[in-house]
């Protein structure tokens, strides 16, 4: 019988390259820590608004809003719709200037 349903838990699955997993794993079976370990932690850290976690949080949504532009200029040049030096290079200056803003923080 599976005990985890009386337990007020939530299972979490996510997908990871192999590489990574197996660098991970191994980083971790050397600390003698788990997956289940390190997780947990760090959920609980952006949980209790931990600022090392919100500057993560912060490098990601940058990173995420990156990868847009990146594909919507992509999908505009396959359109022959080409967006300006100008207007790319002002948009990756103001991620990059945002980035600093919260890292200052």
């Amino acid at each position: 019988m599976r005990h985890d349903i009386f337990e007020s838990r939530k299972c979490v699955h996510i997908k990871l390259p192999k590489e990574i997993h197996a660098s991970l794993r191994e980083k971790l079976f050397r600390h003698n820590i788990t997956m289940q370990d390190l997780f947990q932690d760090y959920a609980e850290s952006i949980a209790d608004d931990s600022i090392r976690a919100e500057k993560t949080i912060q490098r990601l949504v940058s990173k995420k809003i990156k990868s847009i532009i990146e594909s919507d200029v992509k999908k505009r040049e396959n359109k022959g719709l080409i967006m300006g030096e100008l207007d790319s290079n002002t948009l990756y200056n103001l991620l990059e200037e945002a980035e600093k803003n919260n890292n200052e923080k």
